[in-house]
């Protein structure tokens, strides 16, 4: 049964259709198990936009809608972090399984809830942390997961962005926009709880976030954990994410750092480094991207839970995202 499965297309729907749900779109196109068949979005006439622009058949401007369509198998929801809970809770009750976009939701209450709506409907929720699929990330993992690298000692992560995008990301604070994803990573790599935590944060550029924040992680394993968030990065030097990971353990180092990277075009127009997470190879969105959605689709083609990623590992990062805002806020530890 399951093999006669997975050779039919799995059937998807994005909600959510900005440039993040496009990608989602073009990612699914690329795999050969996958069809994207609706979209829709809140926006007046983007999902009919967007559905005429890649050949979709169904769109609508309400995930209610898309969410009853009987043909969908499993839904993207790629809506900003504070629209997350609804759109979830009506795909699970429909019976869809559900890929939803970091951060999963900024508060541990609003993860609850989709858990728990998820297990009701006994449908999969997968959160979209990237990074676990991406090859250089993942190789790490899996010299620690060999024992080849030991246990962690320390790792320190950096994710930097640009000013501009900032004005686009600072409606939330910057370590649920993307330093969840090394929140994510350092629970991954360590394996281990988190006991204590310090943030300290600054703002630079005028606007309700900061655009600098910094904190120290504790686990019960021993190991000390450190992460750099900042958006001040000046646009016109070409490098949108200035990202490194410097792991030590007690038998060796593994160190990450994606700029310059590996490739870099130097143009009339100024230096640029091409993105990995959803480069645009042969007309088609790869990378890390489609990597993941990849997973999905096999597991909702095999109806298994992902085991890469969970939810509840993911509410976990965001447990701890919250600890350090709060410790910021206060200038002090803050114990879990």
């Amino acid at each position: 049964m399951g093999w006669v499965r997975r050779m039919n297309k799995t059937r998807v729907g994005v909600i959510g259709v900005g440039s993040w749900g496009v990608n989602h779109i073009e990612a699914y196109r690329a795999l050969p198990h996958a069809e994207v068949i609706a979209v829709a979005d809140s926006s007046p006439g983007r999902a009919e936009e967007v559905a005429r622009t890649h050949g979709i058949p169904h769109w609508f401007n309400n995930y209610e809608e898309l969410c009853a369509l009987r043909e969908v198998d499993a839904v993207s929801v790629a809506t900003p972090e504070s629209d997350h809970v609804q759109p979830v809770e009506e795909a699970a009750k429909a019976g869809k399984h559900i890929l939803v976009e970091k951060p999963i939701a900024n508060a541990v209450a609003d993860i609850e809830r989709m858990i728990a709506a998820a297990r009701r409907a006994d449908v999969i929720l997968m959160p979209g942390h990237i990074l676990r699929f991406d090859t250089r990330y993942a190789l790490i993992k899996e010299k620690l997961e060999s024992r080849e690298l030991g246990n962690v000692v320390t790792v320190q992560a950096r994710r930097n962005r640009t000013k501009g995008n900032f004005q686009k990301y600072s409606r939330t604070h910057p370590l649920f926009a993307v330093g969840v994803h090394d929140i994510d990573l350092l629970l991954w790599y360590t394996g281990s709880k988190v006991t204590r935590v310090r943030g300290y944060q600054r703002t630079i550029q005028q606007a309700p976030t900061p655009d600098v924040m910094w904190g120290v992680i504790e686990f019960t394993s021993g190991a000390l954990g450190m992460i750099e968030t900042t958006w001040l990065t000046p646009d016109k030097v070409g490098i949108f994410s200035s990202d490194t990971l410097h792991l030590i353990t007690d038998k060796g180092v593994a160190s990450l750092d994606l700029v310059p990277g590996g490739l870099s075009f130097w143009l009339e127009t100024g230096f640029d480094v091409p993105d990995t997470i959803a480069p645009r190879i042969r007309g088609k969105v790869q990378g890390s991207l489609a990597a993941e959605l990849s997973y999905f689709v096999s597991c909702v083609a095999m109806n298994e839970k992902p085991t890469v990623v969970t939810a509840e590992e993911a509410m976990e990062g965001i447990q701890v995202a919250n600890a350090l805002v709060d410790s910021a806020n206060r200038q002090q530890d803050v114990v879990l």
